[in-house]
């Protein structure tokens, strides 16, 4: 019988577990990312599949699928996964809660809190702040959209307009308040609470207040992504969805 170099053996008996290894894309909103991150190191030690995470805000997702492209599983608002739906690429069955969160204020640690219990409260806050940051709504951010509504309402909005950035997403501009660029930042609380650096000053006061449903779904039917979703369905993976801040409904 041939002698084959050891070298050779050795590569033969990887390939039925190379073979078995796949890439799995998953689309998931800023508001869902640091559980996410948080999670996916324990579902990589137990699966052979490379996953390769996009995040952006859920409008920006939601019209990349609707676009054409094909992940395996998104973690959207409920409204983006229902117009997913809709198009018939979330099949019946292929669809689970992940929590709430609330459109919000951030400040930099170390810093007084602002009074936002009320919308008298929020508007002398938001006159008194020397610069304040929020995400875009053109780029599909829920609770950027939110804030617009609110300093509408609030008729301030020519008012506040010179010492107001738009930042791409919600991570952006928690990132500039924890960096100092930024006196308050509007952003979710799952964007806020989980970031070491800044404190979560509360929810937008009634009238303008937003609670946000989340979910996962299974685009196309995906088995990777169904194996994904069920890891992330468990009691342990929806603890740590509402330690980073979407909270149970």
């Amino acid at each position: 019988m041939p002698r084959f170099p050891r070298s050779i053996v050795i590569f033969t008996s990887l390939l039925p577990a190379l073979a078995s290894a796949a890439q799995m894309r998953i689309f998931v909103a800023g508001a869902a990312k640091a559980s996410v991150e948080a999670l996916l190191p324990g579902f990589k030690q137990a699966s052979a599949d490379t996953v390769v995470v996009s995040y952006d805000t859920a409008g920006a997702l939601r019209d990349r699928v609707l676009k054409g492209e094909a992940p395996d599983l998104v973690i959207l608002t409920d409204v983006a996964i229902d117009v997913l739906s809709a198009r018939g690429l979330i099949r019946e069955g292929d669809r689970r809660e992940v929590g709430v969160v609330v459109a919000g204020l951030a400040v930099r640690q170390g810093t007084p809190l602002p009074d936002i219990t009320t919308a008298d409260a929020l508007r002398s806050t938001l006159l008194a702040a020397a610069t304040i940051a929020y995400p875009d709504t053109v780029h599909g951010a829920t609770s950027g959209a939110q804030f617009v509504k609110a300093i509408d309402g609030l008729g301030i909005h020519a008012q506040i307009a010179s010492k107001t950035t738009v930042l791409p997403t919600g991570v952006d501009v928690i990132d500039g308040v924890v960096a100092g660029k930024f006196e308050i930042g509007v952003s979710q609380s799952s964007e806020i609470l989980p970031v070491a650096g800044v404190r979560f000053v509360g929810g937008l006061p009634a009238p303008f207040a937003l609670r946000t449903p989340y979910a996962m779904a299974v685009v196309g039917g995906s088995d990777s992504g169904r194996q994904l979703m069920k890891y992330l369905d468990t009691v342990a993976a929806h603890a740590q969805f509402e330690s980073g801040g979407l909270s149970a409904r």
